[in-house]
């Protein structure tokens, strides 16, 4: 190949409208080749040019009703082969031995709150619980609260990432104690008042334990519509209530963060009928398998089926012949969603609770995506290719 054509890092990263770290994170992920075989990241590696161009094109155009965008943080790592890292540490392992409340501290680098309830927060749910139609959803009324908490704090301009981790600790505050009654405890960790708020009774520890995985490992996922949703709030100068609020919104259809509600439905089926009966949806797919990322099965789903596992065999039983039936008929592998609807039926919650759980976790990584956009005000304006007449 003659060297005309082939660039420099750089460029390659120019062109990309990336750093230079993130073509080399390329290249780890086999999204992008060298085209000088025998150099390093150290002497200056070459890329084909062609092949860089296609790549930024692909960035800029829709593939199969879908598009790419790349950015930079210093949050969320996904590895495609399994991997889930928060700043650096295995998520899977921070649900094993860690409070979901350190975790939220820990992707906001902020210092440690305390979490027992306020007077205000309190209010915050009070005032949720008064207004709510009957028969609201906890997700509903968690976006409820975080609508409620907005609307009680005076316009600032400034938002620095202290104001932004305050923000998310009274969200989380409001929004788990909205979920229940006024009569749910006020301290304790947030997986034991969520617990309490969701089966209207106190939760035991293996119960909570199963609860604080859950929020820990859907603490954040990178960049997720909806989390994408709340940096492009973020970048228009919005306050971190509305930074939050733009995430759940994203949040609340039944592809995303209502998912688990759809493989709840299916794992009861097959739990009741067998797996062998238990349908795809229209468009092709099995409610709580696949993934866009992962090439196999999502880690979050393998750490909570097997802390679930030890509490209710008989349900991961179920979810693993569904898997099997799936994989049979060339579906994807189990992901969270799957997983999530294995433990609101083994702990017996109330429809809809999955969304709940999702939606008081993502609040975390929302806030840290809130905080990190800081820096890059009003970069998302996506360009459309018109197709009228």
């Amino acid at each position: 190949m003659d060297d005309v054509d082939l660039i420099s890092t750089a460029a390659a990263a120019e062109l990309l409208g990336v750093q230079v770290r993130t073509v080399y994170a390329y290249v780890s992920r086999g999204i992008l080749t060298r085209g000088d075989l025998n150099g390093s990241r150290h002497d200056g590696s070459r890329f084909r040019r062609a092949e860089v161009l296609a790549l930024a094109e692909r960035h800029r155009r829709s593939v199969a009703g879908r598009f790419e965008l790349t950015i930079d943080t210093r949050i969320t790592s996904l590895i495609p082969e399994g991997v889930l890292l928060y700043r650096g540490t295995d998520a899977t392992r921070l649900a094993a031995d860690t409070a979901y409340e350190r975790v939220a501290e820990l992707l906001w680098e902020s210092e440690e709150f305390d979490w027992a309830a306020t007077s205000s927060t309190d209010a915050v749910a009070c005032e949720v619980r008064r207004v709510c139609r009957p028969g609201a959803t906890g997700a509903d009324r968690v976006r409820m609260a975080v609508h409620l908490l907005h609307d009680r704090t005076p316009p600032t301009t400034i938002l620095t990432s202290a104001r932004f981790a305050q923000a998310g600790h009274a969200a989380l505050l409001a929004g788990v104690a909205a979920v229940g009654t006024a009569d749910g405890p006020s301290q304790g960790t947030l997986a034991e008042r969520l617990g309490f708020g969701l089966l209207g009774r106190p939760v035991d520890t293996g119960e909570t334990a199963l609860l604080n995985a859950a929020l820990v490992l859907l603490a954040d996922h990178e960049l997720a519509t909806s989390t994408l949703a709340a940096r492009t709030a973020a970048g228009t100068g919005a306050p971190p209530y509305l930074v939050v609020l733009a995430g759940l919104s994203a949040l609340g259809g039944p592809r995303h963060g209502g998912a688990s509600v759809v493989a709840e439905s299916l794992l009861r089926q097959s739990m009741q009928r067998g797996a062998r009966v238990a349908a795809y949806g229209e468009d092709g797919a099995t409610a709580g398998f696949g993934h866009a990322v992962y090439r196999g099965i999502d880690p979050r789903a393998e750490a909570l089926l097997g802390i679930l596992e030890e509490r209710c065999p008989q349900v991961v039983a179920c979810a693993d012949a569904l898997r099997l039936e799936v994989h049979r008929r060339g579906g994807g592998y189990p992901n969270v969603d799957l997983a999530l609807a294995a433990l609101s039926v083994a702990l017996d919650l109330p429809r809809g609770s999955g969304e709940t759980i999702f939606s008081v976790a993502r609040i975390a990584g929302f806030v840290a995506h809130g905080i990190e956009e800081q820096g890059h005000p009003l970069r998302f304006r996506p360009r459309a290719i018109y197709t009228g007449d």
